[in-house]
């Protein structure tokens, strides 16, 4: 048993009696106390002395650990080796640590430092955490997520571990709420206040107004001459919220301190995470005059400043906010908290008494909330969820949690599960899930290092997962901004940052060691990350294999080394070409553990270099969030507009800084969208949008739009949209829509290919019910069409019940029903075949060929009608389709009659359109018009005069009232009232169409007139013709392929005669009363005349 001392320096040593009996009386302790309160490497010591640990266990038992936690890893071991050096022993012999790649533990080790994640993975395996008798949960106040879920944990256990203690510490005095976490029946936790080591600090309040004059930069300049005034020494720490505010603040006082002797010699250093490491290395160089430290809230805790005298807050500081809106980190500037603001006044109070200027009024500290918010409840549940359903901890909505996060916050950590795959529908955990969750990896960077174990590109995901977990290595230094561009140019991938970080690997092995080493095999990997040797940090891995080879590496002296670099030799190489020391060791380290966690499952690295496929592929697993798509109208969006659409909606800019030789292209993945004064997409890659397909398959929502018939195909089809958080991947994809909805396709196709008929024409001949059901149809359709009704064919749901009944329901597919078809069809010749009963209403009655003939002779001659019901239809109605030769024989007075079975429609309109008084007199109009038609459209009465004028004569007759002709009106009929006379060349091509006759005529008469003559066989001649002289005896022959009048025939070979010819005396004989002319078995009749000529 060490010798155990408690400094009496230290307050906490003045309460080690009132801790103990704490201790002593009651399971968990709060313990308040200041930084420098020496709470952190004492109160192990208290409870050593309290005879808890395994140096006070019996002979023969084991005994247990003082557990204690750290926020992060090197305190855990620092701390594990000021203890040890305090009681006098070996680090891991009574105190030791373990993190998460190193274990300095003795197995009769007493105390162990942790960090809080090494203790929350140890519930897996050691749920009731059996193996220690106190805990220690020291930065309680930092409120991480692994704190507030280890003491969420802990509420949970400790009433069945009674002999386990706790201790909780908080360097803030928001003791009370961990109190009340841990009240039982008896009350809440006790809290012990201790108090730092501090000198008084003055608070000054110099609110100030911005205006286009006066600004932030101004009130600082004003604060350090109010602090420098006279001769009053000592340096100057002014919080800043970021990186630009701390340029533009530099600049304005090195030119405000130029101009006062006292302070011109004064140093202006900035200090912020992005700094490369020799300027931070300035911050806490020695130095003799005065200076002034421009910082971020960076040295708040993580770094201490020294020498510092006075203090200038702005109170601002960039807050890294989760949005579950945009679901991405948003870097803001916020009002900092109470607390934070305590702590950066704090900095002054160290070394003497402090002044700390603060640039607002006490009402607006006042009006700040206490504390800062905790992490939990501006963070990504993903993880927490994640280990929580591993270790089968219930819901997360039930957890525990000192400060519950909310529903939707919950909702989203859940989302992100389930982008991982780590997660179903119903939200439990998948083979993915429990993967991941062995991993003391993000979720994220574990997805992705899982998906390059399967696609075999893990080396290189091992070396961008690291880098990626880093600051970028690469400096870029405000006064060398286009030198660090051109040295870092030669990194640069022309399509993707994640192959820029290999080159950059690449690079760092050739250089350390003079020539690119090859692909180490995958044992001697895992072995060299066992050993952990320094000389073998820089694994090599090749780059894809379209890619050019990496740029060779400058060197001092522009002269490739021969031999391993030194280290200073090397970190001189790195300052060279802008890259940050501290980070590389820091990308090695991060490397090399991953390459542990790689080996403790036993993992085959590559032996082949990724190919770009394979490497981003693997990455896009982890990052199907951070997608973005650039559309095709983007180029010519105005200036400054976002350049990509993202998940959900969002629009986003490619990061300026982007370390790309070429545009990325339409679809890129990012590392990261991060919102600053805009949202900037960072760690850019090119992928194909398929890739997302195979990717992303569990996150793509697929519709199948307009599913339709096609019948080349012979399929019902749809097209299918499948986009992935409200990116379209593509679209118009043909998909077969029976493996979809076999009801649906069933139906469409039974509508669409077997009653509408819509099918290639050799069906017909495959099946020959269509074309028989067709043709029965369409006889029955006509009916309709002449008698102007649709009640004749049984309405399309009658015909599809028909084949509904017959055809089986798993047929959908032309193909399907052609192999069924085809197998009954040779049992029943007549399936499927329609009757005409099956298929009419009714008999239409009345629907004859007499009353609705197929053709009308006009002229002469026998024409073609159609009929047609489709009102506003040019032909609707009855439509006679009437040769050209035969136009101008038409007569007008014909048309009039229209046919029998319309003929009782149009007398009952033209009575109608009668004055009243007539038109009274044949009340009923129905009967008086069908006893008309009776009387008036008989075949010897039919065309003789107009039908209007036949009709007016009846009228008179009938009524004995002065009826006149203009007492009809024509012009209120409807149009299919009206014979539509088509006009058809010799070819059948039609040249007109209307209902006016005259019209027809007035338009198309001369060429009909010469197309009778030449039908006739005459030849064509000029009417201004030379008079003949000395003609024959005897008139022409006037037949042509026809019969004169007085029927006989002219000799076949009969010459043609002129159509037209000048006599100046009567030398022709009897003119010829008509003429007969032979036509397709019709016959046309001509009429030879006489005409003056004048002359």
């Amino acid at each position: 048993m060490p010798a155990i001392t408690f400094p009496e320096s230290l307050p906490v040593s003045a309460r080690r009696g009132e801790i103990e009996a704490a201790l002593a009386a009651h399971q968990v302790v709060i313990v308040c106390g200041e930084t420098g309160s020496g709470k952190t490497t004492q109160l192990p010591k208290i409870a050593l002395a309290m005879g808890r640990g395994r140096l006070h266990a019996p002979p023969g038992s084991k005994g247990r650990l003082i557990g204690h936690t750290q926020p992060r890893r090197i305190a855990a071991s620092s701390v594990a080796k000021r203890i040890a050096e305090e009681l006098k022993t070996p680090l891991g012999e009574v105190v030791g640590y373990k993190v998460r790649f190193q274990d300095r533990l003795s197995p009769g080790a007493s105390v162990k430092l942790m960090t809080d994640g090494i203790l929350l993975a140890e519930t897996q395996t050691d749920p009731l955490l059996q193996q220690y008798d106190t805990l220690i949960i020291d930065e309680a106040h930092e409120r991480s997520l692994n704190i507030d879920f280890l003491l969420g944990y802990l509420c949970q256990i400790l009433p069945r571990r009674p002999d386990l203690k706790v201790v909780v510490t908080s360097a803030t005095i928001d003791a009370d709420r961990f109190a009340r976490h841990f009240e039982t029946s008896t009350g809440p936790a006790p809290v012990i206040q201790v108090s730092g080591r501090m000198f008084p600090v003055e608070q000054r309040w110099r609110p100030f107004e911005e205006s286009r004059d006066y600004g932030l930069n101004e009130a600082i300049a004003d604060g350090v001459d109010e602090l420098w005034q006279g001769n009053a020494a000592g340096d100057i720490l002014v919080f800043l919220p970021g990186e630009r505010e701390i340029r533009e603040a530099a600049d304005h006082l090195r030119k405000h301190l130029a101009h006062n002797v006292l302070t011109r010699h004064a140093e202006v250093l900035p200090l912020f995470a992005r700094l490369s490491q020799a300027e931070q290395d300035r911050i806490f160089d020695g130095h003799t005059g005065r200076r002034i430290v421009l910082a971020t809230n960076v040295a708040e805790t993580s770094l201490t400043v020294p020498g510092i005298r006075y203090v200038i807050d702005a109170g601002t500081a960039r807050v890294k906010r989760y949005s579950l809106r945009s679901k991405v980190e948003q870097l803001l500037v916020e009002p900092v908290s109470q607390a934070a603001a305590n702590q950066r006044a704090g900095r002054c109070g160290r070394v003497a008494s402090g002044i700390c200027i603060r640039l607002y009024d006490e009402p607006d500290f006042a009006a700040r909330p206490r504390f800062t918010d905790p992490e939990i409840l501006r963070s990504s549940l993903a993880s927490v969820i994640l280990r929580m359903k591993s270790l089968n901890l219930g819901d997360v909505a039930a957890f525990p949690f000192i400060d519950a996060p909310s529903g939707r916050a919950v909702a989203d950590g859940y989302q992100l599960l389930h982008e991982l795959g780590a997660v179903d529908e119903q939200n439990e955990l998948t083979a993915m899930g429990r993967e991941l969750a062995r991993l003391p990896l993000d979720p994220r960077v574990g997805r992705m290092i899982l998906e390059a174990r399967e696609r075999g590109a893990l080396a290189e995901v091992l070396v961008i997962a690291s880098a990626l977990s880093l600051q970028d290595v690469r400096d870029r230094p405000m006064e060398a901004q286009a030198q660090a561009d051109q040295q870092h140019a030669k990194f640069d991938d022309e399509k993707s940052e994640f192959s820029s970080y290999l080159t950059l690997w690449n690079w760092l092995g050739q250089a350390r060691g003079g020539s690119a080493p090859q692909l180490a095999s995958a044992r001697a990997q895992q072995a060299a990350a066992r050993r952990k040797a320094p000389n073998q940090a820089f694994l090599p891995v090749a780059q894809r294999l379209a890619a050019p080879p990496p740029a060779a590496p400058p060197t001092v002296g522009d002269a490739a080394p021969a031999h391993r670099l030194s280290n200073r030799q090397f970190e001189t190489l790195l300052r060279q070409n802008f890259i940050n020391v501290r980070r590389v060791r820091e990308w090695r380290d991060v490397h090399s553990q991953l390459l542990t966690v790689v080996a403790e499952h036993r993992w085959e690295l590559n032996a082949q270099s990724a190919s770009y496929e394979q490497l981003h592929k693997s990455m896009l697993a982890g990052l199907l969030g951070n997608v973005g798509f650039k559309p095709e109208d983007a180029a010519g969006a105005a200036p400054g507009s976002p350049e990509y659409l993202g998940a959900r909606g969002i629009k986003f800019h490619r990061h300026p800084g982007a370390h790309l030789r070429k545009k990325p292209g339409r679809w890129i993945v990012c590392a990261e969208l991060v919102e600053t004064t805009r949202l900037f997409g960072r760690g850019i890659a090119h992928i194909e949008p398929q890739w997302l397909e195979e990717v992303g398959a569990h996150l793509l929502k697929k519709q199948l739009l307009d599913p339709h018939w096609e019948k080349k195909a012979a399929e019902v089809v749809a097209f299918e949209r499948a986009t992935l958080y409200g990116l379209v991947v593509y679209s118009g994809r043909r998909k077969p829509f029976d493996k979809v909805d076999p009801q649906a396709a069933r139906e469409m196709f039974i509508r669409q290919a077997l009653v509408a008929g819509d099918v290639l024409p050799e069906w017909h001949k495959r099946l020959p019910f269509l074309a028989a059901n067709e043709k029965l149809i369409a006889k029955v359709e006509e009916l309709e069409h002449k008698s102007r009704r649709q009640d004749v064919l049984v309405d399309e749901e009658l015909i599809f019940a028909f084949y509904d009944q017959q055809v089986p329901q798993d047929i959908a597919s032309g193909a399907a029903f052609e192999r069924w078809y085809r197998q009954e069809a040779a049992k029943r010749p007549e399936l499927l075949r329609l009757t005409r009963d099956e298929l009419m209403r009714h008999e239409a009655a009345g629907i004859t060929t007499a009353a609705f003939p197929r053709v009308i002779r006009l002229g002469g001659v026998d024409c073609a009608a159609s009929y047609l019901h489709e009102p506003g239809d040019a032909r609707d109605g009855v439509t006679v389709t009437v040769p050209l030769f035969v136009l101008n024989q038409v007569s007008e007075e014909r048309c009039e009659w229209l046919v029998p079975g319309m003929l009782k429609d149009k007398i009952q309109a033209l009575l109608k359109s009668l004055p009243q008084r007539p038109r009274s007199r044949f009340v009923p109009l129905p009967e008086s018009a069908a006893r008309l038609a009776a009387l008036l459209g008989t075949p010897d009465r039919v065309g003789h005069m107009g039908l209007v004028d036949a009709l007016l004569k009846q009228v008179r007759q009938e009524t004995s009232l002065d009826v006149k002709r203009a007492d009809f009106k024509p012009d209120m009929l409807s149009p299919h009232l009206f014979m539509n006379i088509r006009v058809v060349d010799e070819h059948g091509r039609q040249l007109g169409q209307g209902r006016n006759l005259g019209a027809l005529k007035a338009e198309w008469g001369a060429k009909a007139r010469g197309a009778f003559q030449a039908l006739a066989g005459l030849k064509l001649g000029s009417r201004a013709g030379t008079p003949q002289k000395n003609e024959p005896n005897g008139p022409p022959a006037l037949a042509a392929e026809g019969q004169v009048a007085t029927k006989t025939k002219a000799p076949p070979s009969a010459p043609a005669v002129p159509a037209e010819a000048r006599y100046t005396a009567w030398t022709f004989g009897e003119l010829p009363e008509l003429m007969e002319i032979g036509k397709g078995g019709q016959q046309l009749i001509g009429f030879p005349a006489l005409i003056d000529a004048g002359d």
